[in-house]
């Protein structure tokens, strides 16, 4: 059945573009037309939108799909950490992962995430929620998703969301395992984290050498696959890049031989500030974690900004992710890694929410399909009350969700209050 959304104000996420009234006609799952009235003719479904507010469907480029975004003291580490991964390994435990990774994706979706890069998950979880999703047997956005994350001994992830290797042999292995578990593309840990570094200054600390990071990337290069990479720190850019890694997750401080190596290499990179400012900003014993932690978070928070400020001007695409899993990042939350970009790296609204429809789409080589609304493309779109690109928070609550041409109906996000109202104070 055919499909019009009538009486639009769109702005179609091109960044040369404004906001004008509009009728769109959807056949199947493909942008047919864009007119300033569009007659119905047979049978046809026809949702008047009266002077609602419609944009592209959001990218999110980095999320985990196994957490609430409630701050806890097992990510951390520790003994109960391992009781709950050993948990998860059983199969009861993979029965409450999948349900709660099919809730989350649930989440990102009605609040306006069409298109998710998964960022490293348990057990393949991520994989098979999006073949569940394909089969139409779930609901959920577009899944772009990695399987289990590559690192080495002691890495981000070692023990939890990543398979660690030393040989060449044994890296080539785990991409040629996780390409066999049907992964879209391969994440690696080139460098440490916040939650895993052990003093003040080190949550960049470099684990993967250049060799190890190229063999990786050589490895899933030649399956036809990209690689994303953990970088938290200025050594680790340098290794990323020289390595042949496609995004770089995160970022940190550049230096001017590394606006060059990112320029030569081609590689982007994704902004993740939705952990980091919290856990920046609120006291420990809201975060629940340690005062490295809190130290660390805001190192690398400052890194990030400064390095998506000198990759804008230097014409080195920014992306968008939130991270999401991580205390005080659900996911439901991808609007104010929009807001926060703006805020922290000094974008206007425009170019804030460009970036998460159109330049995150070009970043994982979908904008063709999606990315922007334009006659030819997929359906995927959202409704707002508010114009965004005079207020981003008009993102911040959904009131359509149109996804592959299919217009879904109408849903509440259950939000956790406690975690809404700490967010809001960093408004």
């Amino acid at each position: 059945m055919k499909k019009i959304l009538k009486n639009c104000l769109m702005y179609d996420g091109r960044l040369e573009s404004e906001i004008r009234k509009v009728d769109i006609l959807i056949e199947e799952n493909i942008i047919k037309e864009i007119s300033d009235e569009i007659k119905v003719e047979g049978n046809c479904e026809i949702l008047d939108l009266d002077g609602k507010y419609v944009v592209p469907g959001l990218v999110n480029l980095h999320a985990h799909l196994f957490g609430s975004g409630k701050p806890s003291k097992i990510l951390g580490g520790g003994s109960m950490q391992k009781k709950i991964l050993s948990f998860v390994g059983t199969k009861l435990g993979d029965k409450v992962l999948m349900k709660l990774v099919k809730k989350n994706v649930l989440t990102a979706l009605y609040s306006g995430v069409t298109t998710l890069r998964s960022s490293g998950d348990f057990y393949y979880s991520d994989v098979r929620v999006k073949k569940l999703i394909n089969e139409k047997k779930a609901l959920g956005p577009k899944l772009i998703v990695p399987g289990y994350a590559i690192t080495v001994p002691t890495g981000h992830g070692d023990g939890t969301f990543a398979k660690t290797a030393t040989t060449k042999e044994e890296f080539e292995n785990l991409v040629k395992q996780n390409k066999e578990h049907g992964v879209d593309y391969i994440k690696i840990c080139v460098t440490g984290g916040v939650m895993d570094a052990t003093k003040k200054g080190s949550p960049g600390e470099l684990k993967m050498n250049l060799e190890q990071t190229k063999y990786v990337c050589d490895a899933a290069h030649k399956y036809g696959m990209t690689v994303a990479s953990h970088t938290e720190s200025n050594p680790g850019i340098k290794v990323a890049c020289a390595g042949g890694v496609d995004t770089i997750e995160h970022g940190g401080f550049l230096e001017e031989s590394d606006v060059n190596l990112l320029k030569n290499s081609g590689s982007a990179q994704v902004v993740t500030l939705s952990p980091a400012i919290p856990l920046a900003k609120f006291d420990p014993k809201e975060t629940k974690l340690n005062d490295i932690c809190v130290y660390n978070s805001n190192f690398i928070m400052e890194g990030m900004v400064d390095g998506a400020k000198k990759c804008l001007e230097n014409g080195i695409l920014v992306g968008l992710g939130t991270d999401a899993s991580c205390p005080f990042v659900p996911q439901c939350n991808m609007w104010r890694e929009i807001y926060f970009f703006a805020k922290h790296v000094g974008v206007d609204n425009k170019f804030a929410l460009h970036t998460a429809t159109y330049i995150n789409s070009k970043i994982i080589n979908r904008e063709a399909e999606i990315g922007s609304i334009e006659v030819g493309k997929r359906a995927d779109m959202i409704v707002l009350n508010g114009n965004p690109l005079e207020n981003l928070e008009a993102l911040r609550n959904v009131e359509r969700v149109v996804l592959d041409g299919e217009i879904l109906k109408k849903k509440k996000i259950k939000k956790n209050k406690y975690i809404e109202k700490m967010l809001d104070t960093l408004l």
